[in-house]
């Protein structure tokens, strides 16, 4: 998956600046569904709430439309459990960030 995803750096580095994206990395942890691409974001503080979903929703959907597939975007707070987030933060390779 890290290799797909290598393939489109510089079009993923557009698609962070206009989404403003601070920091975004590929996790590549078996213990996701593996047809799928997986990206742990964190967006700019400047973002208001009111534009926030629509932000989340306009990245993802580009992510989609880059890979023809299914990409999850995940957040630290989307881990419940603190020993998968623990292993996702080892698993990441950093692709972007401000």
């Amino acid at each position: 998956m890290v290799v797909e995803v290598a393939k489109h750096i510089n079009e993923i580095q557009v698609l962070c600046e206009k989404h403003k994206v601070k920091e975004l990395s590929v996790i590549d942890n078996p213990t996701l569904q593996p047809d799928q691409v997986h990206f742990l974001v964190k967006f700019s503080a400047n973002i208001s709430t009111m534009h926030y979903a629509d932000n989340y929703c306009e990245l993802q959907d580009g992510f989609n439309v880059l890979f023809g597939k299914t990409v999850t975007l995940w957040f630290e707070k989307s881990f419940p459990d603190l020993q998968q987030l623990e292993e996702v933060k080892k698993s990441k390779r950093l692709l972007f960030e401000v």
